[in-house]
C-alpha cells in the first residue's frame, strides 16, 4: 500500500505547481510574435480550426482553465523562478537540469521500444548509463560531447505513432494542456516511473523511492522549468493577442511534431 506522506505547505506549494509546469504546457516550440504579426497568427489560428486540425468543443471552458493556471503562475511561481535564477549561477543551474533530464531517461527508452524505435532506444539507455557514471549521477551532461544523441519519447507519443486519435483539446486544472491520449499516457509514465507513483511496484516497493524526495524533485522540476521559461512566457503574454490560442497551437504541433518524427 502506498504510505501517507507528511508534507509542509512549501512542499505541497512545489506539488501543485508541479502540474502546471511538469506537461507541455509552456513548450519551448512556443513562437513570440509581434504586434505586425497579429493578423497573419489569427488567420493561422482559423484556418487550423477549419481544416479540423484544431478541435476544442470545449473551449469557453478551457479558457477559464488557462486563466486560473495562468493567475496561479503569475502570482506564485514566475516569482520563485525569478528569484531561482537570480539566486543561483547558470552553471548550476545547468547542472540541475541535467540531473532532473537524466532521471526520465529510462521511461524515454521504453517508449522508443514500444515504437520500434530500436535505435533511438539504444542511445537513449546508452546515455542514462553514461551520464550516470561519467556525468557524476547526471549532472554533467557528457554522453552527448561523446555524440550520442536521442529523441525523448513518452506514452502519449507512443500511442499516437500507434495511431490513437487525440481527441478533443483539454485545458486542465494544474496540468494545463492536453487530451485523452496525451493525458493517459502521461498517467501511465508516472505510474511505471519508480520515481513518480511506482503503481507497478517496480523493484517490489511503491515507496522503492522515498516520498519526501519524490516531493524534493517535483518541486526542484517546476522551479527548473519555469525558469527555463521564463523568457518565452513574457513574449506570449507581451506578443500574442490571445496567448490561449497560441499555447494551445504551439502544444498541438508540437505534439505532432513529435509523434512524426
Amino acid at each position: 500500500m502506498l504510505k501517507l506522506i507528511k508534507i509542509n505547505p512549501l512542499n505541497l506549494s512545489f506539488f501543485i505547481g508541479f502540474f502546471i509546469l511538469t506537461n507541455p504546457i509552456c513548450s519551448s516550440s512556443i513562437a513570440q510574435e509581434n504586434d505586425a504579426d497579429f493578423e497573419k497568427e489569427f488567420s493561422k489560428f482559423e484556418s487550423e480550426i477549419n481544416k479540423g486540425s484544431i478541435h476544442d468543443p470545449f473551449e469557453n471552458f478551457n479558457r477559464k482553465v488557462y486563466k486560473f493556471n495562468d493567475t496561479l503562475d503569475r502570482y506564485f511561481i514566475e516569482h520563485i523562478a525569478r528569484t531561482y535564477r537570480k539566486s543561483v549561477p547558470k552553471p548550476a543551474r545547468t547542472s540541475i537540469r541535467n540531473f532532473l533530464d537524466n532521471l526520465t531517461l529510462p521511461i524515454s527508452a521504453l517508449n522508443s521500444f514500444a515504437q520500434g524505435k530500436v535505435d533511438n532506444g539504444l542511445s537513449t539507455i546508452s546515455s542514462f548509463l553514461i551520464n550516470s557514471t561519467l556525468g557524476l549521477g547526471g549532472f554533467f551532461e557528457v554522453a552527448s560531447k561523446k555524440g550520442i544523441d536521442y529523441d525523448r519519447e513518452d506514452f502519449g507519443q507512443t500511442l499516437g505513432y500507434w495511431g490513437a486519435s487525440s481527441d478533443n483539446f483539454l485545458m486542465l486544472p494544474f496540468f494545463g494542456p492536453s487530451n485523452v491520449r496525451d493525458l493517459s499516457g502521461f498517467i501511465f509514465d508516472r505510474s511505471l516511473d519508480p520515481a513518480g507513483f511506482n503503481a507497478l511496484h517496480i523493484g517490489g516497493n511503491s515507496d522503492f523511492v522515498d516520498g519526501k524526495y519524490r516531493i524534493a524533485n517535483t518541486g526542484i522540476k517546476v522551479i527548473d522549468n519555469r525558469e527555463e521559461l521564463l523568457d518565452i512566457i513574457d513574449g506570449v503574454r507581451k506578443d500574442s493577442f490571445d496567448p490561449y490560442a497560441t499555447i494551445r497551437s504551439a502544444y498541438l504541433q508540437r505534439r505532432l511534431a513529435q509523434i512524426d518524427n
